[in-house]
């Protein structure tokens, strides 16, 4: 069980897994802080070939790491609307700018 205590809000939140997801939730303060902007643009290159890679290939890169994306880097949402408007197939939509996996 893992532990973390939000700096801003003094709130403690609970993750299930420490493998699960490793992101907990954060203000708008720390999303936009300078460290915060520095490790997604250190991010996205690879997350970008990623994506680029499903966009030549079809195949689905997974909701989860679809969903990682989508939520830590806003510059790469266009990215992701295009490829899920290319492969409906993957049964991922954005409903009122959120993720949906309706596979899932």
């Amino acid at each position: 069980m893992l532990l973390v205590e939000n700096s801003v809000s003094g709130v403690e939140v609970k993750a299930v897994d420490e493998g699960e997801s490793s992101a907990a939730p954060v203000t708008s303060a720390e999303k936009w802080s300078h460290e915060a902007i520095v490790a997604r643009s250190n991010a996205r290159p690879e997350r970008m070939q990623k994506l680029k890679v499903a966009a030549n290939s079809g195949q689905n890169p997974g909701f989860d790491f679809l969903q990682e994306c989508w939520n830590d880097d806003p510059a790469l949402q266009i990215v992701i609307k295009k490829l899920l408007a290319k492969f409906p197939q993957w049964g991922i939509a954005c409903v009122d700018g959120v993720l949906v996996d309706w596979e899932g």
